[in-house]
């Protein structure tokens, strides 16, 4: 239920006959809830984890192991990238409730010492794969849309959004490639 606001956004993104990737798919909610509101997408999953991108794969998503974005060979036309990477700090890891600690790899959730060194990646990456005017969403907490906002602007990206949960709690954000940005 987390993840929703993320999946409605990017079904919101994504035109009718769009492309689109979910990075870090895990078991693929992102992506098939993309794939079932938008049948005539094309949308696929990418994940580090060969027994994530297995469980994706049962859940209707087509999806490639592989890090990020090194799986595909298409740059620059795609309208949507979504991720939900791994972003807490590994020092919070241990504050995690103990049902996630116990149920998710750490692979899933351990986001490095800030807590963006694979969201960091996944900005990167989007800005290669999608077309000018295309979108990005990644989940995120704490106060990481602000630390994020420079990397997102160093990537071509503008009006970045945020959006919070029902407690205040922020979930995530969404910026747009530059429109006029030319490769």
């Amino acid at each position: 239920p987390q993840t929703e606001a993320l999946a409605c956004r990017a079904v919101g993104l994504l035109p009718d006959q769009g492309r689109a990737v979910d990075l870090c798919t895990g078991a693929g909610a992102v992506a098939a809830t993309m794939r079932l509101r938008i049948p005539t997408a094309t949308v696929i999953g990418i994940d580090v984890d060969p027994v994530s991108a297995a469980c994706a794969r049962r859940n209707g998503v087509p999806t490639l192991v592989g890090d990020l974005a090194a799986p595909l060979r298409v740059r620059g036309d795609l309208d949507v990238v979504t991720a939900v990477a791994p972003y807490v700090p590994t020092g919070e890891l241990q504050w995690l409730p103990t049902d996630v600690q116990r149920n998710e790899p750490q692979l899933a959730l351990d986001g490095g010492a800030d807590g963006l060194e694979v969201l960091r990646r996944v900005i990167a990456s989007a800005a290669e794969l999608l077309r000018p005017g295309g979108g990005v969403l990644v989940e995120g907490g704490g106060e990481q849309d602000r630390t994020l906002g420079p990397t997102l602007v160093e990537h071509g990206f503008g009006g970045a959004q945020p959006w919070c949960d029902d407690d205040g709690d922020l979930r995530g954000i969404a910026a747009r490639l530059d429109p006029d940005r030319s490769g």
